[in-house]
């Protein structure tokens, strides 16, 4: 499904609530807030900012209550969460902040939501640029996400090969943006600890309510190998550490790959899709497995390219962030030429 070339007529956003949850981020969760709160000051709305601190053991409270005491224009929220997963996290966050007495009598309609996690940093046109798609109509924004440049060869490879852009089809909790009367309309976040972004961008999109996705928010996040989601960033950053250790990065291989995954989509047409162990075993045979997850990666570039589309059960997914098995296959007629705004 493409981002729907029309928009419906929507009243003008009245304020902004922004997500952030965090289990154990003492090291992480102050650059995050003091880029929200440089992010919340481009606006000309009240911005309320709902910090979950989701079973933390650690001293990201103390964290947050430093960011809080330096940046009192923000309206701040935090809430203490048992939930058992992200997504209940996220939920109660919402929750949380749309109790807060800047919302709590607003249309849902006129409140936009945004969300990104703890170790991650937006840009300070975060909101501003989420805004002013809003006003144009639309219920939903799906923005870019990169890890950190880090030194080393993994994620030279994963900045080397995506080339973010308007139109890709990435879902991730650390960008998304969404009209809080979409938000609920959808179910709001469900209780899963991994895509819990890809089910609620789902509903909002089978519900035909209009939406885009763009770079103009591209949000930072850590680089790190272990991350607190199970199968997000982190495990991928960790796959391809072992596949560069084992076959080496090059540019040769990067295109070997590329090569044989395009070749493999035209060979099979549109009606059909291919798995990226097929093109690692194309290259070689011998280290299909290592090999896989480099795979997975170049056609994650191919897909940010707009030449293919990666898809996950038929859904279009980011398979950088996605877990479990996914296809490639042409970009079908239905997901060309994307809403441009």
């Amino acid at each position: 499904m493409r981002p729907r070339n029309e928009t419906d007529d929507r009243p003008a956003l009245a304020a902004v609530l922004v997500v952030v949850p965090a289990r154990d981020e003492q090291d992480e969760i102050g650059g995050c807030l003091t880029s929200v709160a440089a992010a919340a000051a481009e606006v000309d709305l009240p911005v309320v900012v709902s910090v979950v601190l989701h079973r933390c053991t650690d001293r990201t409270a103390e964290r947050v209550d430093e960011v809080v005491a330096a940046h009192p224009d923000v309206r701040w929220v935090v809430q203490d969460s048992d939930a058992d997963s992200l997504g209940g996290a996220r939920a109660d966050g919402v929750e949380a902040g749309r109790s807060h007495g800047t919302l709590a009598d607003l249309d849902p309609v006129t409140v936009w939501v945004a969300s990104t996690d703890a170790d991650s940093r937006v840009p300070h046109t975060w909101l501003r640029a989420q805004r002013d798609l809003a006003d144009r109509g639309l219920d939903l924004v799906l923005g870019t996400v990169e890890p950190r440049e880090d030194g080393s060869e993994s994620a030279r490879l994963w900045h080397a090969q995506h080339h973010l852009a308007e139109g890709h089809l990435g879902i991730h909790g650390a960008n998304l943006g969404a009209r809080l009367s979409a938000y609920d309309q959808a179910g709001g976040f469900p209780a899963l600890d991994d895509g819990e972004d890809v089910q609620l961008v789902r509903a909002v999109r089978d519900g035909g309510m209009p939406w885009t996705s763009t770079d103009r928010t591209r949000v930072v996040t850590s680089s790190r190998r272990r991350g607190r989601a199970g199968k997000g960033f982190a495990r991928f950053l960790r796959r391809l550490d072992d596949a560069v250790a084992t076959f080496g990065a090059t540019e040769e291989l990067e295109e070997r790959l590329r090569t044989e995954i395009l070749r493999l989509a035209q060979e099979r047409g549109p009606a059909k899709t291919l798995c990226p162990s097929e093109a690692a075993g194309a290259v070689d045979p011998t280290r299909r497995r290592t090999l896989t997850h480099v795979a997975r990666a170049v056609a994650c570039t191919l897909a940010d390219e707009g030449v293919v589309v990666v898809t996950q059960k038929g859904v279009p997914v980011d398979g950088r962030t996605t877990p479990g098995p996914v296809r490639v296959g042409l970009v079908p007629e239905e997901l060309r030429g994307p809403v441009e705004v």
